[in-house]
């Protein structure tokens, strides 16, 4: 792979991007503002403090978490698939120097950006809200990265099944909404039933969610570090999977 080329398809979804930045930053952003507003200042107030903070500094570092999920995930799958089926501009692509391999990785690189892009918009948000409290939680970012990457080659996966949008609905449902609801963005993994709290402690969002909320109280949790870079190199082998998938779906 030439990686020359894959930044070309990387900067071509990042100039597309430019034209319609703002209703994209609504769509992303919008959500986790609300959840923030609604429930941390809101329901926050009915709320005791959890594990010794106030509960909108419990949910507002899960909230980046999730903003990149979702952004990463949506770009990954619904605009990867109207570029790969509806508009055809993997097969223009392809006309040029440009290879599969190369396309597929600049999709997946992209839509990690677009995860990271959200959530430093949202980071800046906590802090227009003093949310921040320690330098340490800028290795945030770095379970920032691993989410858009981890979730950008799953979507790609299933873009390489998917024959229709209507499939995705799978995925949004099945998958990312348990993720967004079982990964301890909102309450304690430790309040659920023994059985769900052992399959939530190895959900792959539950790790990164665990390493920006406690970073934000000025600690390092080195399991929860070591366990999100775990997922951006399990990103390694899926990302090769979903472009054997989307070969074997173009490459006839």
């Amino acid at each position: 792979m030439n990686i020359t080329m894959i930044y070309k398809v990387w900067y071509r979804n990042f100039i597309v991007w430019t034209k319609y930045i703002k209703p994209s930053l609504v769509a992303n952003l919008g959500e986790p503002l609300l959840y923030l507003l609604l429930m941390g200042y809101g329901m926050g107030k009915l709320v005791p403090e959890i594990h010794g903070i106030k509960y909108i500094d419990f949910l507002a570092p899960g909230l980046i978490l999730s903003s990149a999920m979702y952004a990463s995930s949506f770009e990954a799958t619904i605009s990867s698939y109207t570029r790969m089926i509806t508009q055809k501009t993997y097969d223009a692509i392809m006309v040029t120097p440009v290879n599969l391999s190369e396309i597929i990785s600049g999709e997946i690189i992209w839509s990690t950006t677009k995860g990271l892009i959200s959530s430093v918009f949202f980071i800046a948000i906590m802090a227009m809200f003093g949310l921040i409290h320690s330098w340490l939680f800028m290795v945030s970012i770095v379970a920032v990265i691993m989410d858009g990457l981890f979730f950008s080659t799953l979507s790609m996966i299933f873009v390489g099944f998917s024959h229709s949008y209507e499939f995705f609905n799978y995925f949004f449902t099945l998958i990312l909404t348990p993720l967004f609801l079982f990964s301890g963005i909102f309450f304690p993994i430790d309040t659920l039933p023994k059985l769900v709290r052992d399959v939530a402690l190895y959900l792959p969002l539950t790790p990164m969610v665990e390493l920006a909320r406690v970073s934000n109280n000025g600690t390092l949790n080195y399991s929860a570090f070591l366990l999100s870079l775990l997922m951006g190199m399990i990103s390694i082998p899926m990302g090769i999977l979903s472009y054997r998938l989307i070969k074997k779906r173009l490459i006839k």
